[in-house]
């Protein structure tokens, strides 16, 4: 389970499964994805 620490962006999250898989339940946090809770922040590229 990931958060926000210092603005720091979360990483994506990797469930192992019993049999050896792996599978990716979340992607990596974005930029975007942190100021996009922010009202009249927009995030020029």
């Amino acid at each position: 389970m990931g958060y926000n620490y210092n603005g720091r962006l979360r990483s994506s999250e990797i469930f192992l499964q019993e049999d050896g898989t792996a599978r990716m339940i979340r992607r990596a946090e974005t930029p975007e994805d942190y100021f996009a809770t922010i009202y009249g922040f927009e995030f020029d590229r």
